[in-house]
Order: C-alpha cells, then sequence, then structure tokens
C-alpha cells in the first residue's frame, strides 16, 4: 500500500511539469544607430537638424557666415593700413616742408690811397649774421600722391586673398561637416579606416583652426 505522503509528493511533481513555463522579459532593442552614437558624437549641426529641421537651417547658415567671417578678419591683418593711403597722402600734402638756414658773414674793405692831405691805409669790418625761413607746398601731391598706384594693387590683392580665405574656409567646414556625418550614420567596419577618418576630420578642424584664426574650434 503506498503512503500518502508519496502521493502527494507525485501530484506536486506532475502539475510542475505541465505547467508552461514563464516567459522571461526581452530586453528592448537599442535604437538604431545607438553603438555608433554612443562612441561618435554626431556633428552639432547635424544634432539639430535631426531635432528640429525647420530651425537647423538659420543656425547653420549662422554658422558658416562666422566661420566666413573670422577667415576674412585674419586675412585683412597684412596691410591693413594701404586702403587710408591715398587719404593720408592728400593729408600730408597739406602739410608744408620747413627749412631753417643761418649764415653768418664776415665782410671786410681795406682802402689805400691818397685822401684829402694824406695817405690812408685801414681795414673796415662789417660783420653780419642772417636768418632764413623758408616754407613750400607740393601742390601736385594734392591730385595725384606718390605710391598711389601701388597701394590700390596692394588693395586688390588684400581683397583677392580675402576672398580665397574665405572660399577655403567654407570648404574645410563643408568638407569636415561630411566627414562627420559619414563617421556617425556609416562608419567603416575595419578599425584602421575609422582611425584613418577620425585623422582626416582632425587634419581638417586643425587647418580651418588656421584659417580662422581658432574660430573652428568648437564647431
Amino acid at each position: 500500500m503506498a503512503s500518502p505522503h508519496l502521493d502527494l509528493l507525485a501530484a506536486a511533481l506532475a502539475l510542475c511539469a505541465a505547467a508552461p513555463a514563464r516567459a522571461q522579459p526581452r530586453a528592448a532593442p537599442p535604437p538604431a544607430g545607438a553603438p555608433y552614437a554612443i562612441v561618435y558624437a554626431a556633428p552639432p549641426a547635424a544634432i539639430a537638424r535631426a531635432a528640429d529641421p525647420a530651425g537647423a537651417g538659420d543656425a547653420a547658415d549662422a554658422e558658416v557666415a562666422a566661420l566666413q567671417a573670422a577667415a576674412a578678419r585674419r586675412a585683412e591683418r597684412a596691410g591693413s593700413l594701404s586702403g587710408s593711403f591715398p587719404a593720408r597722402a592728400r593729408l600730408a600734402a597739406l602739410l608744408p616742408r620747413i627749412t631753417a638756414e643761418y649764415r653768418h658773414e664776415e665782410q671786410s674793405n681795406r682802402v689805400v690811397g691818397l685822401q684829402g692831405s694824406g695817405e690812408v691805409d685801414y681795414l673796415r669790418v662789417a660783420p653780419g649774421n642772417t636768418f632764413l625761413l623758408r616754407a613750400t607746398w607740393d601742390l601736385g601731391r594734392l591730385v595725384a600722391a606718390p605710391g598711389e598706384l601701388q597701394a590700390a594693387a596692394q588693395d586688390a590683392a588684400r581683397a583677392r586673398r580675402r576672398d580665397e580665405a574665405v572660399a577655403r574656409a567654407t570648404r574645410l567646414h563643408f568638407e569636415r561637416q561630411r566627414l562627420r556625418v559619414r563617421l556617425v550614420l556609416a562608419p567603416p567596419a575595419e578599425a584602421l579606416a575609422r582611425a584613418e577618418l577620425e585623422l582626416e576630420i582632425a587634419r581638417l578642424g586643425a587647418e580651418l583652426d588656421a584659417v580662422t584664426g581658432g574660430a573652428g574650434v568648437a564647431r
């Protein structure tokens, strides 16, 4: 005869075996691009464009305009005085040229001969001092100052350097942004290629920093 305790234990084991296993909760899948977003920071302009597409255009335009203005200021540092040369040259022509002169003369006359009832022989000394102060104007310099053509050529060269600096800063900025977006959205699978892409981004940033005088560091 079986023990009632053994019967109860067997029934409990049978119920446990027949009961369906509770499903374990599954972890939520990571968002698309999460591994890369954690490792690589997206460019500020790309983040702003994703968060607010309507206002991102104005922010990007302001960023580019700031970089272009910084590049233009840095390019204009050399030869910045030539722009005011014509006005300063004509103003200088209004100032007279002052010449001062001092002369000391020792004049002497000797008289020898007969005068009246006797013979005369004497020396007459007449010293003299002369002071001269002369002011002269060159009125032709009011019309065309010497060196005005050279100053105009320097102004044209400075404007050309400014335009080249602005174009270079714009090109470097968008090239760096393109590579940063590529690093976030489609990074290379190989570690070497990824490192080379990061070095290229760093090189573009350093060159942009040099062109803009430090304005591209935090962008």
